[in-house]
């Protein structure tokens, strides 16, 4: 019967799966580490539930790593606890490594609950992902802050698209550093950046206007706004 249940498992779409049933499975003993795994990465923000998990005696490693770098839980004293039993803090860079892969090779749907409810490392390597499924839902997480927007107005690593899509946040614009930011990216729309200009302050508008890494409307157009507040217009 066991042996069954491990086979059908995997299969369950955890979604839908009851609280019940979820701490059932992590509180099963003959669960086994993928359908463990599985859970984690679903409910990775129910810490009732991941402190089951880590207390399974069939969780992988990997689960436990994966828990560990993605999820707000590192001042937790449970997590500190199973790091000495399980000398987590001696992950290797080959381990980061693979970590890394495995977010890679996960389904779109399994990225989007990371996006979601990973933590800011989460989100950052997501961002960099080819789906655009997968970056809406690290823009649209709940978790996200407004620190984390700023250094993404900032970041030249990032799409056009994504920069349209903070530009176009009404609630982000009212961060004054993530104007600055966007004005100041090189990769934000041009369109976008000329209407964002009229809000700087001289000091802003003078650093755009001397910025080289710029087109040269937008430095043209920093000039010309700032001799209208010099001038007191």
């Amino acid at each position: 019967m066991a042996d069954r249940k491990r086979l059908l498992l995997p299969r369950l779409n955890l979604e839908i799966l009851q609280p019940e049933t979820l701490f059932f499975l992590a509180e099963d003993s003959s669960t086994d580490g993928s359908t463990l795994d599985l859970i984690a990465k679903y409910f990775l923000t129910t810490e009732s539930l991941i402190r089951k998990i880590f207390q399974h005696p069939n969780v992988w490693k990997a689960t436990l790593n994966y828990v560990r770098m993605f999820g707000d839980y590192a001042q937790e004293p449970w997590l500190a606890s199973k790091r000495k039993e399980t000398d987590m803090d001696a992950m290797s860079e080959p381990e980061f490594v693979n970590l890394f892969q495995q977010v890679q090779q996960m389904k779109v749907s399994e990225k989007i609950q990371l996006a979601l409810k990973g933590n800011k490392e989460a989100r950052a390597l997501l961002l960099k992902d080819s789906n655009k499924q997968v970056i809406l839902a690290v823009l649209n997480s709940p978790r996200l802050t407004e620190q984390e927007v700023e250094s993404i107005a900032q970041s030249k690593n990032v799409s056009e698209d994504i920069l349209r899509v903070v530009a176009n946040n009404r609630n982000w614009m009212k961060n004054y550093g993530i104007i600055v930011g966007l004005v100041n990216n090189p990769k934000t729309p041009v369109g976008l950046s000329l209407g964002f200009i009229k809000n700087l302050k001289p000091k802003e508008l003078n650093n755009l206007a001397k910025n080289k890494g710029v087109p040269e409307v937008i430095r043209s157009s920093a000039g010309k706004f700032l001799q209208m507040k010099r001038a007191g217009k």
